[in-house]
């Protein structure tokens, strides 16, 4: 079953000897230099005042709000400051205690906490409203087959998150069952979730050399699927609470042993995994005097797979079936040979006729699973002396589809990344297991164009950044309409209201300014879709410089609520 329900958490926050809230004039007195910065606290969702809510203004100050939610700092100087606020429970704002989890295995990813509130201090500085966001949770009850108590069962919550532009299942919580079945995961961000038990034995430590039958309870995903491709999903607003129940069923684990082969002496690690590529928590010991790997696992499908990890990258992997009985298998460890990366700079000389100094390699490319079912192994440049030709080199841990981000540091662009004459732009980068790789072969230029312009800061809901009280923050993206390698880039918006984004590749942009941090989801129709009639689209040409004016594009509800007013 499950059900969405108003969700308030109020946790205890961590003792700390800080000032209470006090409540003080505006206008400095005679033996201060400063103002009196005061506000409240209030939640998002319902408006209410929260209590004991931490609000720092700098490093040195810092209060809890009162039981009206209530904040206050006197002798503060004229100036820009940012100001940050959080409390468990709640999305934070700054780099405080945001979405920090009190409870020990209730979860330990905390969500990003949003930008820090930017404020103009100065004569006659009005109150602050701060608005904070409840965090979500998940709870639900585990039961067993044999009506015995679910004590202990471990839970695994996955969020779908974009990186780089790409959708991914990460891991967002983990929870332990009490000792009725229950479980809470919490301090979950607004999203999309699903999920999963670990194995359990009934006597851990059970099975590898054991004579008698193993029993347990092996890994389902929520509501009782092994299958990951038809996992429930869970849609959890701000404050909400789903609720989720599963049932598990005992069952017999039989032995499975794989005959390894590898030329290599390093040793390696030994995992299963289940159909959506998710490590099971199925333990696999790797016999060396046997030179076999030995687990313990129940019916179903599998795939067994191990890692070398170190400048010499091994992998090996086997999928294999267990069906009321005890499974042979043979897994190959191979090398993972680093893919040779070639880097072609045509670069314009400068003004004076001189080339530009270029700090090797001047690129970071980084891996995204293009199937979105698994963590990313990860890759990265580094440099390979022995080879003259191509001394640059991407390390990958294992076969499969990635899709890749070009990432210059220089005043330059991606002009183009290809592998075997497939552009990566538009296409994943496959890394077959056994072959020799085909370099990537990336052009770098500096003759990449510019987007300028203005966002307007005066529209209903926002103040200006001239004068006291809270100023307006706007996150600046140019979102390509072209397929591209690289990511979204960004610009900040200066005091006078004006931005410029350089480097660009030639192409269509759509420009939008927003109030909040944005991943941007810029590879799929639907996720270009999303943002189709808002800002202003711009085509950029090389060594040009294109003009925008821009009004702010409100991500909250509650702040477009406001600016409709």
């Amino acid at each position: 079953m499950r059900r969405l329900l108003p969700l308030l958490i109020a946790l205890p926050v961590v003792a700390l000897a800080l000032a209470p809230a006090t409540s003080a004039q505006d206008a400095p007195s005679p033996a201060s230099s400063g103002y009196t910065v005061r506000g409240t606290v209030v939640n998002a969702i319902t408006g209410q005042p929260e209590a004991r809510a931490l609000v720092s203004i700098v490093d040195d100050q810092a209060v809890l709000t009162d039981s009206n939610g209530q904040f206050s700092f006197d002798n503060v100087s004229s100036g820009n400051y940012p100001v940050s606020v959080s409390k468990p429970g709640f999305e934070g704002r700054g780099t405080g205690m945001a979405g920090i989890m009190m409870r020990a295995g209730h979860g330990f990813i905390p969500p990003r906490p949003s930008s820090p509130i930017r404020i103009q201090v100065g004569p006659d500085m009005p109150a602050l409203t701060v608005r904070i966001t409840p965090l979500a949770a998940i709870t639900g009850h585990v039961t067993l087959s044999t009506a015995d108590p679910a004590d202990g069962f471990q839970i695994q919550a996955f969020v779908r998150q974009l990186r780089n532009g790409h959708p991914q299942w990460t891991l967002a919580g983990l929870a332990h069952t009490r000792s009725d079945g229950s479980f809470r995961i919490g301090g979950l961000a607004p999203g999309s979730y699903r999920l999963a038990t670990l194995p359990s034995l009934d006597r851990p430590g059970q099975g590898f050399n054991s004579r008698s039958a193993v029993w347990g309870y092996p890994s389902l995903y929520y509501p009782g699927t092994t299958d990951a491709g038809a996992a429930g999903i869970l849609n959890l607003g701000a404050g909400q609470q789903a609720e989720a129940d599963i049932t598990l069923v005992r069952q017999q684990f039989f032995p499975v042993v794989a005959i390894v082969h590898s030329s290599s002496e390093t040793p390696a690690n030994f995992e299963i995994l289940d159909s959506g590529g998710r490590q099971t928590g199925l333990f696999a010991r790797w016999d060396r005097s046997d030179g076999v790997v030995r687990a313990t696992v129940p019916n179903g499908t599998w795939t067994m797979e191990a890692n070398v990890y170190g400048r010499n990258q091994e992998w090996g992997s086997t999928p294999f079936q267990v069906n009321g009985a005890p499974a042979s298998l043979a897994i190959n460890v191979q090398p993972m040979p680093p893919i040779p990366v070639v880097i072609r700079r045509e670069f314009l000389a400068s003004a004076d006729g001189s080339q530009p100094q270029v700090p090797d390699p001047g690129l970071s490319l980084e891996l995204t699973d293009a199937d979105g079912t698994s963590m990313v192994p990860g890759g990265m440049i580094h440099n390979d002396n022995s080879s003259a030709a191509s001394p640059w080199e991407l390390n990958v841990t294992k076969p499969g589809r990635y899709w890749i981000r070009a990432q210059s540091f220089l005043p330059a662009y991606v002009s183009s990344i290809t592998s075997g004459g497939v552009d990566l732009g538009s296409n994943p980068l496959v890394v077959v297991p056994g072959s020799t790789p085909a370099p990537v072969e990336v052009t770098l230029r500096n003759d990449g164009g510019t987007v300028a312009g203005t966002v307007d800061t005066h529209t209903p809901g926002a103040s200006s950044a001239n004068t006291v009280g809270e100023s307006p923050q706007v996150w600046i993206y140019a979102i390509p309409l072209f397929s591209t390698a690289a990511g979204v880039p960004e610009g900040s918006l200066q005091s006078n209201g004006q931005f410029t984004i350089p480097n660009l590749a030639p192409g269509p942009y759509r420009i939008v300014a927003c109030d909040a941090q944005q991943e941007i989801d810029f590879h799929s129709p639907e996720g270009l879709a999303a943002w189709a009639g808002k800002g202003q689209t711009a085509t950029v040409e090389a060594g040009g410089t294109a003009s925008v004016e821009l009004d702010i594009v409100h991500i909250n509800p509650e702040v477009e609520e406001e600016a409709a007013q």
